[in-house]
Order: C-alpha cells, then structure tokens, then sequence
C-alpha cells in the first residue's frame, strides 16, 4: 500500500513540477513585460500565475493528504524515516522534490527582481506626475483669467 502511495506522491509531484516550470515561464515573461511597460499583458501574466498558483494548492493539498495517510501507514514522522531499500521509488520522489524546490527558489529570486523593477517604475511615475502638477501651478499662476472683473480707469 505504502509503495502505491509513494507513487501517488511521485504522480503529483511530477503535476506540480510541470505547473511551476509553467509558472516560470511566466514569470521570466513578466520580467520583459515590466522592461516594456506593458501593463494590460502584464495584468494577463498575474492572472495566469494566479491560476497555477490555485492549482498547486490543490495538488499541495492531495500530497499531504496521502503523506498524512503514509505517516499513518508506517508510523512515521517524516518521509526519511522510510527504509529506501523497501521502498526504492523513495529516491524518484526526492529527486522530483528537489527539482521543484530548485525551480521555486529560482522563481522567488526572479519575483523579487520583478517586484524591485515594478516599485522603481512605480516612483519615477510618481516624479512624472509631480513634476505635471508643479507645471500646471505654474501655467495657472501665469495665465490668471480675470473674467468677472472688469476694471475702468477714469480720468477725472
């Protein structure tokens, strides 16, 4: 039984290996997005993530019911508690988990550097902006408009 769930393990992992290679590629594509600014793709970017993001969760969710129900099984505390030797799929499963942990680290690095990217575009939009608003004090200190008034002078 236990082995039968090992590799259900291994199935999911795989699932989960592919969906973040996918959202990998996504997020290296928001990287060249944020460079363009080229906002309205980069909203289609996060919406996809958002959607693997879901999906792992699901995935997450059945692995650890299944290593829950191996934890029982074999009165374990952790999966390193199994002999290797009667379960030789083990060695495949921490492959594949490594692989994922590899990709996830690398996806965290890129976000960071998409989010550092971002906040700075974020600020030179703010000094575009204050800079438009200083302009605009001073085209309406200039241009002051005097229509309700009307002054005469009269020689007396």
């Amino acid at each position: 039984m236990t082995i039968g769930n090992i590799d259900k393990l291994i199935s999911l992992s795989k699932e989960k290996n592919q969906l973040i290679n996918e959202m990998y590629g996504f997020t290296k594509t928001q990287e060249e997005e944020i460079k363009k600014e080229d906002m309205e793709n980069l909203n289609e970017i996060l919406d996809e993530k958002d959607n693997l993001i879901k999906k792992i969760n699901k995935i997450d969710i059945e692995f650890l019911k299944v290593f829950s129900q191996i934890k029982k099984d074999e009165k374990i505390e952790n999966i390193s508690d199994l002999d290797p030797e009667k379960y030789p799929n083990l060695k495949e499963l921490k492959d594949v988990v490594t692989e994922i942990s590899s990709t996830l680290m690398t996806i965290s690095l890129l976000d960071e550097e998409n989010n550092k990217n971002m906040k700075k575009r974020i600020e030179e939009t703010k000094l575009e902006l204050k800079k438009v608003k200083e302009g605009q004090r001073a085209y309406k200190g200039y241009n002051v408009s005097m229509t309700n008034s009307i002054l005469i002078d009269e020689k007396k």
